[in-house]
């Protein structure tokens, strides 16, 4: 096969370089990065070329009677060995959305009726004969707006809604609206179904937050009843993560981010020199060490670093 490069759609919508493909791979992406026996057939292809294929690692073979291309990402292949869609967090994480914390289980969204499922390593093996197996069946029916092997983005919500913490269903609503993975009317008719432990949190979702570390300090400033705004432009700076009233600047680096310390302190000394009072946090503060984050910004307000000079 070629070592040509082109680009190719994945399972969940975004494009990357895949060797160029074949005939027979091309089909497969074409049926939603999966695709069945009886299909095959219906295209041409004998049981003889498809298991050449397999023994050629063209393709791989997913579970009985399904096939997919080998660059299929792992945690879409074990949902589809398991016999459904990519579901709930494990959907958002393949969707690109902010995600709280790592993940160990693999969520799956099957038919309510689904039977002999199998486990995400092995389609020799049934799911009901290893009960510690990490994986979460949904039994909520395939999303027929997602692809066959991941959820769309607003089923994964409604999923993680239900299944997640208020915090974690915020996170990842807002990273959805801020990486335009859902339309606001979208989202209006989301948060109005949300259960009703989380309603009113969901309706101060925004798209605002450019990481999951700046929706949880935001979240978690609002309980404390500190408003915060976000984004802020600062003549000769740029936009700012947080501001805290009138001066006090939180600047948040989200675990993707890879900061430049040379860069940040000049940033943090040309806000010194304007009057603001900066706090910068890491992701692993906001997350492992929240106490440490929020004593630090009530005592700073309680210096009066937030007011007008």
């Amino acid at each position: 096969m070629s070592t040509d490069a082109l680009q190719s759609t994945s399972a969940s919508g975004e494009v990357g370089t895949v060797p160029c493909m074949t005939p027979l791979q091309r089909h497969i992406e074409a049926h939603g990065s999966l695709i069945a026996t009886h299909e095959l057939h219906a295209l041409g292809f004998a049981r003889s070329s498809i298991a050449r294929a397999i023994a050629d690692h063209e393709v791989i073979r997913i579970r009985q009677g399904w096939y997919a291309n080998p660059w299929l990402g792992i945690a879409a292949q074990q949902a589809a060995r398991v016999g459904g869609q990519l579901a709930c967090s494990s959907a958002a994480v393949e969707l690109g959305l902010w995600v709280p914390g790592t993940q160990r289980n693999i969520h799956v969204c099957v038919e309510p009726n689904a039977a002999q499922l199998r486990t995400g390593t092995s389609y020799r093996t049934r799911l009901s004969s290893l009960p510690d197996e990490p994986v979460v069946v949904h039994w909520s029916g395939r999303d027929l707006k997602g692809s066959r092997v991941v959820v769309s983005a607003e089923a994964c919500i409604r999923q993680v809604m239900s299944c997640h913490s208020a915090e974690f269903a915020l996170v990842v609503a807002e990273s959805a609206l801020n990486r335009r993975r859902i339309s606001l009317d979208d989202w209006t008719h989301i948060a109005a179904s949300a259960p009703a432990r989380l309603r009113a949190i969901m309706a101060t979702a925004s798209h605002r937050s450019d990481s999951g570390t700046e929706s949880l300090f935001v979240y978690r400033m609002s309980q404390l009843g500190i408003p915060v705004r976000q984004q802020v432009r600062v003549d000769g700076v740029g936009y700012i993560d947080c501001l805290i009233g009138e001066r006090l600047v939180i600047e948040l680096d989200s675990i993707a981010h890879h900061s430049d310390p040379t860069n940040d302190r000049r940033r943090d000394a040309r806000l010194s020199a304007l009057g603001y009072r900066v706090l910068r946090f890491m992701y692993h503060q906001v997350m492992d060490n929240w106490p440490e984050v929020e004593n630090a910004v009530l005592a700073a307000i309680s210096r009066g670093d937030h007011l007008q000079a």
